[in-house]
Parts: C-alpha cells; structure tokens; sequence
C-alpha cells in the first residue's frame, strides 16, 4: 500500500515545484514604492520693500522723506501714506477725495479754490513720522516746509488692503516750536496738558 501511495505524493510534489518553478523562472515583480504624502506648505512670507524701494516704485515726489524708523512696518500702510502725501503735493484732487474722509472731502474743493496748488508748490520739503495716539489709533505727522518756515498737521489713517482714509485732526498753528523727542508723542502730551488747563476753573478776580 505504501509502494502504490508514493508515485502519488510524488506526482504531486512534483506538480508544486513544477508551478513554483514557472513562477520563479518568470520576470520578477515589481514591487511598488511607498506613496509619499506630500503635505503642503504656506508660500514665503514676502519680503517687505523698504520706503527707498517703495519710493522709486511708485515714482513718489522726491520731496517727501520718511525714514524706516518713522515709517509703519506693514508695506500696505507705508504705500497708502506715501501716496496721499505724494497726492498732496501734486494738488490731485481725484486721488485725495478718494483717500480723505467724508468731512475733508467737503473742505477740499475750497481748499483746491483758494490756492492749494500753488500753496504746494511753495513746499520744499514734507517730512513725515508715524505713530499711534493714546488709544492706539494710527497717524502720521506731516511737516511742512515752506522757505524758513515749519508747519505741522495730524492725520489718522485707518483700512486694509489698497483702500484707507485719511482724517485730518486739530492742529494749531506754529506747533513745531512746541514738540521735541518723539515728535507724535509730544503732540498728544501737549494736547492732553492744554485739555487739564481747559478744565481748570477761571480764577475768580
């Protein structure tokens, strides 16, 4: 019985190799290489361009200055200020009545009749300082000057992207022999010493 049960084992031992063999004797699989997941990654933060830059850029008036450190960081704001003052000074009433706020925007016209042009045209320099008012709202300082002569005017500004306004604060005349240091800061120190004194009650005579 053994005898006759092993030509059977044996034929089917040999089937199995005969099947692996075919399978070893073929081309070797490929075998597929991992998927790698690609995370994806936040673009380069862009380099801020400098005022110089900017200045060259947008073809600004050669009389406006503003130093970096005098000047906002984000390139949105350093734009918008240069452009309005740059605006200013070339008497472009289409740009400033888009860039002002309503009231300014109702004084401009008089403004632009009464000589604004030629008052421009008699700056030989527009030095500007940014800062932030006690609450925390942002301006900038312009500083006229007019042969010998220094006059200064407020302005807060306030948007996002390419559109922000301009809003003119009170400024008295021949303010700069009053300011020193930190010129912004000086201005909102001076204006909260005049509010105390206005407070103060009238001496009795």
């Amino acid at each position: 019985m053994m005898n006759q049960s092993k030509p059977f084992v044996f034929s089917l031992l040999l089937a199995g190799l005969a099947v692996t063999l075919a399978g070893c004797g073929g081309e070797a699989e490929e075998v597929e290489a991992p998927v790698v997941v690609k995370h994806p990654t936040a673009p380069p933060k862009p380099v801020e361009k400098t005022i110089e830059q900017l200045t060259a850029n947008l073809n600004i008036d050669n009389r406006i200055v503003l130093d970096e450190q005098d000047s906002p960081r984000p390139e949105q704001q350093r734009v918008a200020i240069l452009s309005f003052f740059h605006a200013m000074l070339a008497a472009d009433s289409g740009t400033l009545k888009s860039m002002l706020a309503f009231d300014d925007q109702l004084e401009l016209k008089a403004m632009m009749d009464a000589g604004f042009a030629e008052q421009m045209d008699e700056v030989s320099l527009l030095m500007l300082k940014t800062g932030d008012d006690p609450d925390g709202s942002a301006c900038v300082m312009a500083i006229y000057e007019i042969g010998l002569d220094y006059q200064v005017q407020l302005w807060f500004f306030d948007g996002s992207g390419s559109t922000y306004t301009f809003t003119a604060a009170d400024t008295q005349p021949n303010l700069v022999d009053q300011l020193s240091g930190n010129w912004v800061s000086s201005y909102f120190d001076l204006k909260k010493k005049q509010a105390e004194i206005a407070q103060q009650p009238d001496e009795e005579t």
